[in-house]
């Protein structure tokens, strides 16, 4: 079954407890939150505190997904987290990382931006819990899927499969109910979606149909 996380990079800061109450009660899987430093990507978003005050309020699995140059400086932060999200472009010793990470007890993701190749991670796949491919170019919400990500999807698919890794593949960027199906039937196991949820004025239907688009494609496999 695939399973959707709500990205609170689109919510309303104002009620932001609200907000993450709305998406719980309409049965997302998890709740990941961006961290921009405005130098990895041009854009700064929320900080340490926000994704502490988030683990704090919610019962789900919190994704800290760090979009950040300076990758070692902020993961001690995050010690009460279920999974942080790094990317490979930002790191010169992901093993490191990696270990840094699970030593601390918390699932390690690699995220990989649209013109990154996959070779890059080739040989960290089976030491991470999962792949986080970006499908927009990162650092804002609202942008539209990138259609050729389906093929690195499918690619990093028969990576994983080849090798029988049990590496789980995350999504992230434009992720709607026309292009959830796509994402899935390339080989999706986690859909993160922003505005498509927190924009939508029935949260609870945004999430219900997200969820149906997904199984779609699954049934049509």
């Amino acid at each position: 079954m695939v399973k959707i996380g709500a990205s609170i990079l689109s919510a309303d800061f104002g009620y932001l407890k609200k907000e993450i109450e709305k998406v719980e009660e309409a049965g997302v899987d998890l709740i990941h939150v961006d961290m921009m430093d405005g130098h990895f990507v041009p854009n700064i978003s929320m900080g340490i505190g926000i994704a502490k005050y988030v683990k704090k309020i919610t019962k789900l699995p919190v994704d800290v997904h760090l979009m950040v140059n300076n990758v070692d400086l902020f993961i001690d932060e995050f010690k009460d987290m279920d999974y942080i999200t790094f990317h490979i472009e930002a790191v010169k010793f992901p093993f490191r990382i990696i270990n840094k990470i699970k030593n601390m007890g918390i699932k390690p993701i690699v995220a990989i931006n649209p013109a990154t190749p996959l070779d890059t991670i080739e040989y960290i796949l089976n030491d991470v819990y999962g792949v986080l491919v970006m499908t927009v170019e990162p650092g804002f919400s609202g942008q539209k899927f990138i259609p050729i990500m389906t093929k690195k999807i499918e690619k990093l698919k028969n990576m994983i499969v080849e090798n029988k890794y049990d590496t789980k593949i995350f999504v992230d960027g434009g992720i709607n109910i026309k292009t959830a199906p796509l994402a899935v039937k390339a080989g999706a196991d986690v859909l993160i979606a922003a505005s498509a949820i927190f924009g939508s004025d029935d949260v609870k239907t945004a999430v219900k149909n997200l969820k149906e688009s997904a199984l779609s494609s699954l049934q049509s496999k």
